[in-house]
């Protein structure tokens, strides 16, 4: 032992002098490894005499003789093995001592421990008071726990009487030490001390806190005087099984529990099969509870009396009664698994509580017991880590830290990736799930074993079928696991969990009794035996549980189920769409995303089965929450294929909504043509359809996809002058759209979203003014007003922070980001973007991974970081081009745009160019032109860059301010006339001569215009 604390300082056997080098020793000491703030130090030290820092360095320096120290932050640490010093070797071997329960072993801990204090610990310390205080209640608490180890082992009393009246004369009003002592003395014969012993501490107690003995103690005070006591050593009691591994990601259950176990007399603890409740339970009553454990499994036994009388000691009473046995003790019994017994557990629990007024009651329980006075501990699976968390963040989780130790015990070199977050979110975090998944990571790579679980519900119960050889049967597969809890149903139950896993995002109480007959009391039942997940008024089933019901369905009730699940999602996506443009929308969309997989499990139900009527009400209800949460990908593919169905254009308006839905999507006109010319017939045939009033679009869709740009505009204004709010803002909208993707046409499309705002604020839809916002705040940033165009997009973000449009949010943090930068604040800037990084990566699909890719190449172009932008600039070029979804191919342009900027490639430009004319994003072409205009002006063609400018200028409607800087330079080479005259050239180029001019060669002629 090199550092001694628990009597006079030492070091290696040297003391260390001085009041103030000792005091800084032992505080450091304390706290091995970690490091204690240097005010921390100078109040041990000094007291309150605020010494200077200097004077405290100065002992550091002395210190340093004696152990090393280190400057960490604000504070210092001792580098040093915690088992080098005698106060935390102390704390080990009492803690395993105490494990160890009323044992051999439990008395040599206890002793080892016990034998390393010289005197009083931290003596001549005032800085240390609190921890002295605490050490001394540790010191005698382990005395206690060897004497009573050493009295349950039917040591001789007698010897023991002495250490414990010093215990009692320490500690005159702790209760413990008395009882220890009074049995002690009874046992010994000495039944008149004994009884003096009792009177002794009752009237200390009435005199000083004005309080009497305790009910136990008061109990065994009666049984001394009967005599009984004498004839009755302490029982040892079986403590809970040993465990090999580690304990992970409970550590917050752990504590509430304890906190439990102190305030109240029965505790349950009630979660899933597989959910830890045992180790958890065992964990607990192995901790500083300072009470004996009795520890009785159940799961094996055939009875709960007979399983506690075989833990108990059944000899003691004739009748073999745990409660007669338990009357006069003061210990905490521990019931795990009670779900197969559960009336009989609670009954005996019951007596025990009103018979054995010493005893507390743990019982583990896939159900509570249902007793009065109990407090149950709902135990959820692990927690997993927050969607789109970075790896290094997602391994802090509790269910990634589990799969990461089990993982790294088998295998020391197992690398963290990205498959170990997936394996855990296809187990829902659930421990025992996790521990099989860890076991086949000996046989399958982390991504081999992330996508078997992902491929098919009940994948996961065969092939994690095996790998745990020890405990209880029933917990080696995850098959066991469930099979356990469904045995334990009735019949009405197990149809009902049934019938339940249908639902892949749980039910609400009126979808699960509409859909499968389920009543409040069935329901109840469920949650009551883990089966079924209360959350916020649903009722959800762990992936896990829900194959396993799933199973248990017969083919021709699955059909009925399904189609009873799937009409009542077609009536919910019909009923809440015209909600999604009123003041209802937020609540709305918020409903929907609850639904979302239950609402895409019906549609593709509905397909597979050939029912076009039912597949299409839902395309048809959700085309504006698919918008408005940027599910464009996805919802395209979905609706196409309802599309398809035989029998599909027998569906009237929601075959009309369901084409309008892909038409919306980026893709080959040649395939929405042949679709929009059927909807506009039927549309023709149906007139007026007040429900759906994007009908009144078809005939714009069908102009954009015959390429006749002259019919656009006047269907629009026909559209405009809709009675209904919303319909006059979504036309004013578009054609603000058209007027931009027309050229030079800013005030017209202005005043056009004026009125689509004043619509949409009127009918209530905060999403459709979020969109107006962004485009009026993109208008404001051409025109050289930041301040507007800032206050424009801070209300865009706060409408689409509301409704939680996650790629809105994401696109509008970038252009907040880009107003900041333009604006001179950097950090801001910065700081939008990383966030939209973080939002960007919650999502799922190509769009978000590009998205959040664009994002961070934005970023390193900001801080200059040329290389690395374009890398991720490069991603994202890859993520754009997996599949068509809304905005695509306006995003691939900027991601060219910016890869152009940061190499130099005026093939690029072009290439953006010339995707942004073809999705009439003519404004956002304008960029290209000024990119290429950079270009020109680097290699020294001043005239072309200038030229180029002046056009960019034409199809914006306005100059860039984005590009003032090489505007600036090229007006300073040309001199003030010669640019002039090169930008009205640019500025009177229509489109096809702007065409021209981009395809020029850097070096070459400005364009056949160029003389006029």
């Amino acid at each position: 032992m090199r550092y001694r604390i628990l009597g006079p300082t030492e070091v290696a056997g040297e003391q260390v002098n001085g009041d103030g080098l000792r005091a800084l020793l032992a505080a450091l000491l304390l706290e091995p490894g970690r490091p204690v703030s240097a005010e921390r130090l100078r109040e041990v030290v000094y007291g309150g005499d605020g010494a200077a820092p200097n004077a405290l360095q100065s002992q550091i320096s002395r210190l340093r003789k004696f152990v090393p120290v280190e400057r960490v932050g604000p504070g210092y640490r001792v580098s040093v093995d915690p088992d080098d010093v005698d106060v935390h070797r102390f704390a080990r071997l009492a803690t395993e001592g105490r494990r160890a329960g009323r044992t051999p072993e439990a008395v040599r801990l206890l002793g080892e421990a016990l034998a390393l204090w010289r005197g009083e610990a931290l003596a001549g310390l005032p800085g240390l008071d609190g921890h002295r205080e605490r050490l001394a209640g540790l010191r005698a608490e382990a005395l206690e726990n060897r004497i009573e180890a050493e009295l349950a082992l039917k040591a001789e009393p007698a010897r023991l009487v002495g250490e414990l009246r010093g215990l009692v004369a320490a500690g005159p009003l702790r209760e413990r030490p008395r009882e220890l002592l009074i049995r002690t003395l009874a046992a010994t014969g000495r039944q008149v001390e004994a009884l003096e012993c009792y009177e002794d501490y009752r009237r200390q107690l009435a005199e000083e806190l004005g309080t009497s003995p305790s009910p136990e103690l008061r109990a065994l005070h009666v049984s001394v005087l009967r005599g009984e006591h004498a004839q009755r050593p302490l029982m040892a009691m079986p403590g809970p099984r040993r465990q090999v591994s580690s304990f992970v990601g409970r550590e917050r259950e752990l504590a509430d529990l304890r906190v439990l176990l102190r305030e109240h007399r029965l505790v349950t603890l009630v979660g899933p099969g597989g959910s830890g409740k045992t180790r958890l339970a065992a964990e607990a009553v192995s901790g500083p509870l300072g009470e004996r454990v009795c520890f009785v499994e159940l799961a094996p036994a055939a009875g709960v009396r007979q399983a506690v009388l075989g833990a108990l000691g059944g000899a003691f009473t004739p009748g073999g009664d745990p409660v007669a046995i338990l009357a006069g003790e003061s210990l905490l019994l521990v019931l795990d698994n009670c779900e197969h017994l559960i009336d009989e557990a609670a009954a005996l629990a019951d007596r025990v509580l009103a018979g054995a007024p010493g005893v507390r009651v743990l019982a583990t329980s896939r159900e509570p017991l249902g007793l009065d006075g109990e407090v149950s501990l709902p135990l959820r699976p692990l927690a997993l880590p927050a969607e789109g968390a970075a790896l290094a963040e997602a391994l802090d989780s509790p269910a990634v830290s589990l799969l990461m130790d089990r993982a790294r015990a088998a295998d020391p070199h197992f690398a963290a990736t990205g498959a170990v977050v997936r394996i855990c979110r296809a187990l829902d975090g659930l421990p025992l799930a996790i521990e099989l998944a860890a076991a086949r990571l000996r046989a399958l790579s982390a991504d081999d074993l992330a996508e078997r679980l992902e491929e098919r519900l009940g994948g996961r119960l065969d092939l994690l079928g095996s790998g745990l050889r020890g405990g209880q049967a029933r917990h080696r597969t995850l098959r066991a696991v469930v099979a356990w809890s469904w045995e334990l149903l009735s019949a009405d139950e197990q149809r009902l969990a049934a019938r339940l896993s249908a639902f892949p995002s749980g039910a609400t109480l009126k979808a699960a009794e509409d859909v499968c007959g389920a009543t409040p009391g069935l329901l109840a039942a469920l949650v009551d035996k883990s089966l079924v997940q209360p959350d916020h008024g649903r009722y959800r089933m762990l992936e896990t549980v829900r194959a396993y019901c799933a199973e248990h369905l017969e083919a021709d009730e699955a059909h009925v189920i399904s189609e009873a699940h799937a009409e009542y999602f077609a009536d919910m996506a019909v009923r809440t769409e015209p909600y999604l443009r009123n003041h209802r929308q937020a609540g709305t969309m918020a409903e929907l995303a609850a639904e979302h997989d239950n609402l895409h499990a019906a549609l593709r139900w509905a397909i597979a089965a050939g029912r076009p009527a039912t597949a299409l009400r839902i395309t048809a209800g959700l085309w504006l929450y698919w918008w408005q949460r940027g599910l464009g990908q996805e919802a395209s593919r979905l609706t196409a294929a309802a599309l398809a169905l035989p029998g599909a254009e027998e569906c009237g308006a929601h075959y009309v909504m369901s084409v309008l839905q892909v038409a919306s999507e980026s893709g080959p006109r040649a395939r929405i043509r042949p679709l929009l010319e059927r909807a506009e017939r039927l549309a023709e045939q149906l007139g007026p359809v007040p429900e759906y009033p994007l009908i009144q679009m078809v005939r714009p869709y069908l102009a954009v996809a015959e390429n006749d740009y002259g019919a656009i505009v006047p269907s629009l204004l026909t559209a405009a002058t809709s009675s209904q709010p919303w319909s006059r803002g979504f036309a004013h909208l578009v054609l603000a759209q058209v007027r931009l993707g027309g050229g030079n046409q800013v005030n017209q499309a202005t005043e056009h979203l004026s009125s689509a705002l004043t619509a949409f604020r009127l009918a209530g839809d905060g999403w459709g003014a979020a969109q107006v916002l962004l485009q009026m705040a993109e208008i404001a940033g051409w025109r050289g007003e930041h301040a507007r165009e800032l206050a424009l997009t801070e209300e865009a973000m706060a409408l689409t922070s509301v409704f939680g449009a996650a790629e809105d949010t994401v696109f509008v943090l970038a252009q907040r980001g880009a107003v900041k930068a333009r604006a001179g604040d950097l950090d801001g800037a910065k700081a939008d973007l990383e966030r939209a990084v973080v939002l960007a990566r919650s999502r799922k699909g190509p769009e978000a991974m590009a998205a959040a890719t664009y994002v961070q190449a934005e970023v390193a172009r900001l801080e200059g970081d040329g290389g690395r932008a374009a890398e991720l600039y490069r991603g994202a070029l890859a993520g754009c081009g997996q599949t068509l979804w809304v905005g695509e191919e306006e995003l691939r342009a900027r991601v060219l745009i910016g890869l152009g900027q940061v190499t130099g490639d005026e093939g690029l430009f072009r290439e953006a160019f010339d995707i942004l004319l073809r999705t009439l994003d003519v404004p956002a072409a304008a960029g290209a032109v000024e990119g290429m205009a950079a270009l020109a002006l680097a290699a020294g063609a001043g005239e072309r860059a200038a030229t180029l400018l002046g056009a960019a200028g034409t199809l914006r409607g306005l100059p860039g301010t984005d590009a003032a800087g090489v505007e600036a330079e090229t007006r300073r080479v040309l001199g003030d006339a010669a640019f002039r005259r090169a930008h009205r050239r640019g500025a009177g180029m229509d489109r096809e001569e702007i065409v021209v001019l981009m395809s020029a060669p850097r070096a070459g002629a400005v364009s056949p215009a160029a003389h006029r």
